[in-house]
């Protein structure tokens, strides 16, 4: 098997062949998810979905990179290894990016930022903060990882510990912000008159079909963060276990909690898509439930929204 063999110890780069089949399908269900993606980027110009965009791809090259590494097999190369495992490993915190960034947006667009346990502009920079410093770390753990050596590969995967660790404690204090901010508004929304709770905190807003339902676009965030929640929790035991752990020796963990829950996030985020929220802040583009028609918010300067 390919790897770092001495008398002092061993790490596989693979413990078993990676599955062409596997790797092809999901190659393919990225390629559609991001190739629509890119489409309702290109046309709402929905900027924070830009780290999510470049996920769906960094996923799509890592699993071409185990389509290689199962050419390779038994004789793994450290290049092909660190392709399709490191790709795979960084892409959800891209997602994570995105999922932070559009809490803020849904926060400003309610007009509710008293709501809110921590004010949307400096919600944004510290969720965004703490997600690059994850980033940063397991980045810096596969750094490590390529001086080639056993010990650096152990070191290696401290570090990505670490740098999983920062994410998951992340997501759990971000879901609970979101909590804080989904609890206040339902009270908000109770203690109300019917009709200041209609024009202020209930499902409609400015914006002609764009109409705001916040409760949808949270639960959209919750499930999005809790898939991410659930595979940086999957990946942070897989790695803790180390190289010779009972999750590394099985593939099928791999597909059950990484990729299928990643091509969910993406198809989550076609359907329900941040940009609604987006134009109801800025004005613009967005796109309609359901993931191909594009509408549009006007401002008030240019007239009311209509479909494009």
């Amino acid at each position: 098997m390919g790897g770092i063999h001495t008398s002092s110890g061993v790490f596989e780069y693979f413990r078993y062949t990676p599955s062409v089949p596997a790797a092809a399908t999901f190659i393919a269900l990225f390629s559609l998810t991001t190739a629509l993606h890119t489409y309702q980027l290109a046309r709402t110009r929905t900027w924070i979905l830009l780290p999510l965009v470049l996920g769906g791809y960094c996923e799509i090259i890592g699993y071409i990179g185990r389509i290689l590494c199962s050419a390779q097999a038994p004789n793994f190369t450290i290049g092909s290894y660190l392709l399709s495992s490191l790709l795979a490993l960084l892409a959800p915190a891209l997602f994570a990016a995105t999922i932070y960034m559009s809490l803020g947006r849904l926060i400003r667009a309610t007009s509710a930022a008293a709501l809110s346990p921590i004010p949307p502009q400096r919600l944004t920079a510290l969720f965004v903060a703490g997600d690059v410093l994850g980033l940063a770390v397991q980045g810096a753990g596969a750094g490590v990882m390529t001086a080639g050596s056993l010990a650096d590969f152990h070191a290696g995967e401290k570090v990505v510990v670490a740098g999983l660790a920062v994410l998951v404690g992340s997501f759990a204090l971000f879901v609970g912000v979101a909590a804080v901010f989904d609890v206040r508004m339902r009270r908000a929304a109770r203690s109300s008159s019917s009709s200041s709770s209609s024009s202020n905190n209930n499902n409609s807003s400015s914006g002609g079909e764009c109409g705001l339902d916040w409760r949808a676009d949270l639960r959209a965030l919750y499930l999005g963060s809790g898939l991410v929640f659930v595979r940086s929790v999957f990946r942070l035991v897989e790695y803790a276990q180390g190289n010779a752990g009972w999750l590394m020796e099985r593939e099928w963990t791999f597909y059950v909690f990484d990729a299928v829950l990643m091509v969910a996030v993406m198809v989550l985020f076609n359907g329900l898509h941040p940009s609604r929220v987006e134009a109801l802040v800025s004005g613009g583009r967005y796109v309609e439930k359901g993931g191909w028609r594009i509408g549009e918010v006007r401002t008030e300067k240019e007239g009311g929204g209509e479909s494009v």
